[in-house]
């Protein structure tokens, strides 16, 4: 049996509505096989802006918040850093969370997803804004047509591989939540992007808390959005943590001071202890 995953349709939307019954006509003139086959997903995605992170931690705060977030844990946080010499010293501050990676080139599969004992799991129907179906696999840990790579806790085993396998260390274990197939051990947690703002037409509550406006949030598949644009005007394709790692990240960093190897420390591979948000 097929489950449905359809986003409602928010303000993003509301004026594109004639477009969407002209393509919602001409899918069921085609037929539904040709109309799954020519959907297009949004490719959902965020810039960080170094230049403007003051390390206020409303990100983090909010975050917390809209996703009850347990405590001392965090899906986002803000490394931050002093460097340089004295006395010309600078104090950097660096916003990290899940990169929503796109994965490998070989098969697309983002390095979390492709070790979960869960995935490929029972197949799912992507419904786009404009009505167009896309099929894929559901998994504990999984990925979406619109690039957002999620957790689903009631399939979840509770072994780690996905904490593990992350390069950016941005995944824990949920103490307050059972793995589902599992119920003595706790759930794999990361950042969902807010799910279900997005849904809704509505920025991920980080974006919307961040006083120096430099969280960045939109479709790069759409070349008018603000994403697109910074991502072309800055050449941010590979402005990414961990290029080497090619797992194709979607949270790019505008950093002209070139800085982002500076202030990023990576957490020790191999721990499964939570990810914190310490000032130093």
């Amino acid at each position: 049996m097929n489950k449905i995953d359809k986003p409602n349709i928010g303000r993003r939307e509301v004026l594109k509505g004639a477009g969407i019954t002209v393509a919602g006509a001409a899918a069921a003139a085609v037929g539904s096989e040709v109309a799954e086959a020519a959907a297009t997903a949004p490719r959902w995605a965020m810039v960080m802006d170094l230049r403007r992170c003051i390390g206020c931690r409303a990100c983090t705060v909010s975050c917390k918040s809209e996703n009850d977030v347990s405590l001392g844990r965090f899906r986002t946080v803000v490394q931050e850093k002093t460097y340089g010499e004295f006395p010309k010293v600078k104090k950097g501050f660096l916003p990290i969370m899940c990169n929503h990676c796109e994965g490998n080139k070989e098969d697309g599969v983002p390095p979390c997803v492709k070790v979960c004992p869960e995935y490929p799991g029972e197949r799912l129907t992507f419904v786009t804004p404009d009505g167009g179906k896309i099929r894929y696999r559901g998994g504990a840990t999984y990925k979406r047509p619109d690039g957002l790579v999620l957790i689903d806790s009631e399939l979840c085993i509770g072994c780690g591989k996905c904490i593990d396998a992350c390069p950016y260390g941005v995944r824990s274990f949920n103490p307050f939540v059972q793995a589902g197939k599992k119920p003595e051990k706790q759930a794999a947690d990361k950042c969902d992007m807010c799910k279900e703002r997005v849904a809704n037409g509505i920025d991920p509550s980080c974006v919307n808390t961040c006083q120096g406006r430099a969280r960045i949030f939109g479709d790069l598949n759409d070349p008018n959005s603000q994403v697109a644009m910074l991502v072309k005007e800055h050449n941010l394709a590979k402005n990414v943590l961990l290029p080497k790692e090619g797992t194709d990240p979607h949270v790019f960093y505008i950093d002209p001071d070139n800085v982002l190897e500076t202030l990023y420390k990576p957490r020790e591979k191999g721990k499964l202890d939570h990810f914190v948000d310490l000032i130093p």
